[in-house]
């Protein structure tokens, strides 16, 4: 975490918690994760940290502490209904369908009593796919164990200088439309993700989200395969959110799914908003931090997954932040498009 930041939440973690108890502006916390694992997972630990299973237990407890739990049945109700949600509720989300959210996760919620909803890219699932972000991942953590050998391949083929910072940025730029590169690297190495695939199977499979709905669990959906939906036209776009909450009505035969943006939603347009809502009912989430975005009804949601700050701190810059963007008149989102 950059030094302003540190000092920013230091300062917030002061403050006293009855300040925070109702879930500041928008009255419900969205904390978002990715995994929770004891274990270096290669194909994301060189991209983003997420918490232990012991950070993580003892975050829910805090949770708990100071806020009650809403299920996403009873989120859905209140947005279709447009009731508010009573103060001080949160929902926890979990994005890209990996392992150990059957492993690791479930358990620990279903002990505590905590609900939640598990976003999947239909892809990725029964391990059919590596996610290309998943494969930089993986070629960063073999360039930092062993530079000597692999920045002048690496080098070459991204038209960088030799150096292994600029060589690791490179590979993090690398976004669905150039992802092919990362095979090309491969192949020059002779490295198989097929290989990584086979062995580690990081994803879900049908069988766990179907048993993970069964124990009472929403599977949502987050695209089909996780682009950057500001490089899509808007038609795919559309394509990739309906196909993907096809795909996850068709698998528990219920007649609606919940949706969160991939990466983001700050470029989405009202239209491309419009033409979901119309193909599919349920919550639509975005990751602009607690921001409200009443017209649509969409909810937005922060990171939660980093082992630093912890949760108190947090939950307390967070709101206050919301706090100030309220006062300031920027704690709302609007949409190329909307009509104002």
């Amino acid at each position: 975490m950059k030094g302003l930041k540190k000092i920013y939440y230091s300062l917030c973690a002061n403050l006293p918690m009855s300040l925070f108890r109702s879930g500041g502006p928008a009255g419900l916390l969205l904390p978002y994760h990715h995994t929770v694992s004891n274990n270096k997972l290669e194909h994301i630990s060189n991209l983003y940290q997420f918490k232990n299973i012991e950070t993580f237990s003892k975050d829910l407890d805090f949770l708990l502490k100071y806020y009650k739990p809403i299920a996403p049945p009873d989120l859905w109700h209140s947005v279709q209904s447009n009731t508010p949600v009573p103060p001080g509720r949160f929902l926890l989300t979990f994005d890209d369908g990996f392992k150990e959210i059957s492993e690791v996760v479930a358990p620990l919620l279903s002990k505590k009593g905590v609900p939640a909803i598990f976003f999947i890219n239909p892809a990725f699932i029964d391990n059919k796919k590596m996610f290309y972000r998943g494969k930089i991942s993986i070629l960063i953590g073999m360039l930092r164990d062993n530079p000597q050998r692999y920045i002048p391949t690496f080098s070459s083929l991204l038209s960088v200088a030799p150096i292994l910072e600029t060589v690791v940025a490179a590979l993090k730029k690398i976004t669905q439309l150039n992802a092919s590169l990362l095979d090309t690297i491969a192949s020059e190495i002779n490295y198989s993700f097929e290989d990584y695939l086979l062995r580690q199977r990081p994803f879900l499979t049908q069988e766990q989200l179907l048993s993970l709905h069964t124990q009472g669990f929403s599977i949502g959906s987050h695209s089909m395969d996780h682009p950057y939906y500001n490089l899509l036209p808007a038609a795919e776009q559309v394509r990739q959110t309906l196909d993907s909450c096809s795909y996850v009505k068709e698998l528990l035969n219920t007649d609606t799914c919940h949706f969160s943006f991939p990466h983001s939603d700050a470029d989405v347009t009202q239209e491309t908003i419009d033409l979901i809502r119309e193909g599919n009912k349920g919550l639509i989430f975005g990751v602009q931090n607690q921001k409200k975005e009443p017209t649509n009804h969409i909810l937005h949601r922060f990171n939660a997954e980093r082992p630093d700050p912890g949760i108190d701190a947090l939950i307390k810059g967070q709101i206050t932040l919301n706090w100030v963007q309220q006062l300031a008149g920027t704690n709302t989102v609007k949409r190329n498009g909307q009509i104002k």
